[in-house]
């Protein structure tokens, strides 16, 4: 890849690891449910007349974008409001590999390689040895919470692979998360009530400079230059040479939390994360000829 493309590679990694820290503080502000209905509002509400339909079936769309967007951000974000450090939620979500590669298995879409299995197998030791470091109670509900998570985002990466590899990804995230939003708008309702969302509107139309600056990093940076950025990159390189990237995410997921919040990872921690990267690096592994997952 040509030191440019690495670059942006580099960008997109860098927003998707750092917005854990965003995200928490973002979910500190406002309710988590409140600030993941507004994140999708503003992808989708400027875009939706640019961008016509992905080509489709809303069989497809609708399950992708309730899962992939809906209950996955739902479930993460609440996560976060309850405990979870956002640079351990950065390692975890990235369990969506194991959960898609299982589900693949599953429904007969893909068949790993011995390597994977053996990935899948420590990766899964490696997250649960970090959860085991979790105190009984809140902490422990708010890791599964993030692990139902990554499995929420696996599922929606069946239903990407069925749409086909011609389904542009802006598209689909501006989409996605138009359903994503009205999915959640009513759930937020009903749990976080409609004087929070009289307060967090009024901030916003004031000009609230924390609130605008989280919101506009989550729907902008995250969302629309991020899986646009990705997008690109798999238009013009193999998987092979894109896909590993996302080795970095927890690096830069754990290192700004360690930068911005003083996140600390002990001993015990540590132990566990290393299997998990060993996990998801070999879950990256590849053979000639080998069917992708």
């Amino acid at each position: 890849m040509p030191l440019p493309h690495i670059l942006l590679a580099l960008l997109v990694m860098g927003l998707w690891g750092s917005n854990f820290v965003v995200q928490f503080w973002a979910v500190h502000l406002v309710p988590p449910l409140l600030f993941a209905t507004l994140r999708f509002a503003t992808v989708c509400i400027p875009l939706l007349l640019l961008y016509p339909r992905c080509p489709t079936r809303w069989s497809l769309l609708i399950p992708y974008a309730l899962a992939s967007f809906t209950l996955q951000f739902a479930l993460l974000f609440l996560a976060l409001r309850w405990g979870m450090p956002p640079g351990i939620a950065s390692l975890v979500m990235q369990s969506q590999i194991f959960f898609t590669l299982l589900l693949l298995v599953a429904t007969g879409e893909s068949r790993p390689l011995r390597q994977q299995w053996v990935g899948i197998c420590l990766g899964a030791v490696g997250m649960a040895w970090v959860g085991s470091t979790f105190d009984l109670g809140v902490g422990l509900i708010a890791f599964l919470m993030t692990i139902g998570a990554a499995c929420s985002w696996a599922i929606g990466n069946v239903f990407v692979k069925r749409m086909g590899s011609e389904i542009a990804a802006v598209p689909l995230v501006v989409w996605g998360s138009g359903i994503g939003a009205l999915g959640l708008l009513p759930i937020s309702l009903a749990l976080e009530g409609s004087a929070a969302w009289n307060q967090s509107i009024s901030m916003l139309t004031s000009g609230h400079a924390e609130l605008w600056a989280y919101l506009l990093f989550n729907a902008f940076g995250a969302s629309l230059i991020g899986y646009g950025g990705w997008s690109w990159l798999l238009k013009r390189h193999p998987a092979a040479s894109v896909v590993p990237f996302t080795l970095l995410v927890p690096f830069f997921g754990m290192g700004s939390a360690a930068l911005f919040l003083k996140e600390a990872f002990s001993l015990e921690m540590v132990s566990g994360i290393v299997l998990a990267l060993i996990g998801l690096a070999l879950t990256q592994v590849r053979a000639p000829g080998a069917r992708a997952a």
